[in-house]
C-alpha cells in the first residue's frame, strides 16, 4: 500500500469519524438542522388548525345565532348534530 492510498483511507476515515461525532453530539435532530419536521409534529400541528378552525367557525356561527336571538352552540352540541346528521345520509 503506498502513502497516497493510505493518506486518502485516513482522510475518509476520519470524515467519517468527525461526522459521525457531529450527528451524536450537536444538539438537536437531523430533521430539525435540515428545516424539517417529524410525522408527530405535523400531526399535533394539524391537530391543533383543527382546533382553531373549529372554535373559528362556532364563534362565526354563535354570532350568527346571537344576531337573530337564538341560543348559542356548544362544540359538543355542534359535534353530536353533525353525527346525527351523517348517521341519517349513510
Amino acid at each position: 500500500m503506498d502513502s497516497f492510498t493510505l493518506v486518502v483511507v485516513a482522510g475518509l476515515g476520519l470524515l467519517v469519524l468527525v461526522f459521525w461525532l457531529i450527528g451524536r453530539y450537536y444538539p438537536g435532530s437531523g430533521l430539525e438542522q435540515l428545516g424539517l419536521q417529524s410525522a408527530r409534529e405535523l400531526t399535533e400541528r394539524r391537530e391543533a388548525l383543527e382546533a382553531d378552525d373549529l372554535d373559528q367557525m362556532l364563534s362565526a356561527h354563535n354570532a350568527r345565532k346571537r344576531a337573530r336571538g337564538e341560543p348559542e352552540v356548544t362544540a359538543e352540541q355542534y359535534e353530536a348534530r353533525l353525527l346525527r346528521e351523517r348517521r341519517g345520509h349513510n
